[in-house]
């Protein structure tokens, strides 16, 4: 049976099941720890054995692995975060 088959019989949301299960592309901060976990060590195109959670039992197909590039764009990004994050304890402190 394909990973397709599979997630168009079991995935109660046939929508989500009609499409293979595909969630479009996830970072790290979308997943919980133990499915992170194991996809970031996954070795791609790979099928990982079934992660058990509160939600329920996941199947998951790692297509791709995309490495993050580092640009003048997203610097700045991380940088107003964490400048915002900071600002609110300080001002969470007063």
């Amino acid at each position: 049976m394909s990973f397709y088959n599979v997630t168009d019989k079991y995935i109660e949301d046939k929508e989500l099941g009609r499409k293979g299960g595909y969630r479009g592309i996830l970072s790290r901060k979308d997943l919980k720890s133990e499915i992170s976990a194991a996809v970031f060590a996954a070795t791609p195109p790979e099928v990982l054995k079934p992660i058990v959670t509160s939600k329920g039992v996941h199947l998951i197909l790692v297509e791709e692995i995309l490495q993050p590039e580092l640009n003048d764009q997203l610097r700045f990004q991380i940088w107003s975060e964490l400048l915002g994050e900071w600002v609110t304890i300080k001002l969470s402190q007063l």
